[in-house]
């Protein structure tokens, strides 16, 4: 009984630290500086970056980088989390206002980590076409 019980408590500490780990990398990620050339190629300004400018961020990855969701890390897990905390805040808007203003929080993270994947991809293939005009 006493094995069964350390196992269960190191597997779900083993999931927990998965999970932190997980967010701290694409959170940190998302608290990544914007380049100029991202404001000037699609018009965002990186400091008016909301909520609810995930789903266009997506299709500006789609017109501008095609193969970015496809090579890019987490992408697609930070598109399932954010989904799931959309769905959680329109649950909870009226009911539990805390609940709604931290899964907003979560959502502008999350939109946040796409403009970020969206400048380093415009950003690599400007220095493509630059080493390719000079070569």
């Amino acid at each position: 009984m006493v094995p069964s019980l350390i196992l269960a408590f190191a597997c779900f500490a083993l999931v927990k630290f998965g999970i932190t780990q997980w967010r701290a990398i694409w959170i940190s990620s998302s608290n990544q500086p914007l380049s100029d050339s991202l404001r000037v190629e699609t018009g965002i300004d990186g400091e008016a970056i909301g909520s609810r400018d995930f789903r266009s961020l997506l299709d500006l990855c789609d017109q501008l980088s095609p193969g970015l969701k496809k090579t890019s890390p987490w992408l697609r897990e930070v598109s399932i989390y954010y989904r799931a905390v959309a769905k959680l805040e329109q649950a909870f808007r009226l009911k539990v206002p805390s609940i709604s203003t931290w899964a907003n929080r979560e959502m502008q993270v999350c939109s946040r980590y796409v403009a970020v994947l969206l400048d380093q991809s415009l950003s690599m293939n400007l220095d493509r076409q630059l080493a390719g005009r000079t070569n």
